[in-house]
């Protein structure tokens, strides 16, 4: 391997690892919001405690590691002129199968994190044959 082959590698190893621990520092800073923030109605309780009380038992919530485009991205260079969507991803499980997902709108990509509001992008849970569109985060209290 060259000297600038070498190089490069490291330094492209270091800027994919530094954006990766930045992107990290939000979906963290994403789970210290409160339920409240999501959704004004809902009380100023830590969303992930919210969270596990608000979905029914036996459901686990899992948090992506990264902030995403809310599934925005087009993949073609029509994205660089958007000012794309950052949502922090949720999973919620029943054993090994997915069976609900938020997408937790956190900023934009112009606008920046947690300066645009806070609310659901996009909610789903399916429960005992059921499946509950999310619109806003109380709507998990109807999920029977």
């Amino acid at each position: 391997m060259t000297k600038l082959k070498l190089f490069s590698t490291i330094v492209a190893f270091f800027l994919l690892s530094t954006w990766a621990l930045a992107v990290d520092k939000y979906v963290m800073q994403a789970k210290e919001l409160t339920a409240n923030h999501f959704d004004a109605t809902l009380p100023r309780k830590p969303i992930g405690n919210w969270l596990r009380e608000n979905i029914p038992p036996g459901y686990e919530i899992i948090w992506g590691d990264y902030i995403t485009d809310c599934g925005e991205s087009t993949g073609t260079s029509v994205d660089k002129d958007r000012n794309m969507p950052l949502c922090a991803e949720v999973e919620i499980k029943d054993k090994l199968r997915i069976t609900g997902y938020l997408a937790l709108f956190v900023g934009t990509r112009d606008g920046g994190f947690f300066k645009e509001g806070f609310g659901i992008y996009y909610g789903y849970l399916k429960h005992n044959g059921n499946q509950y569109t999310i619109k806003q985060l109380g709507d998990l209290q109807s999920v029977k």
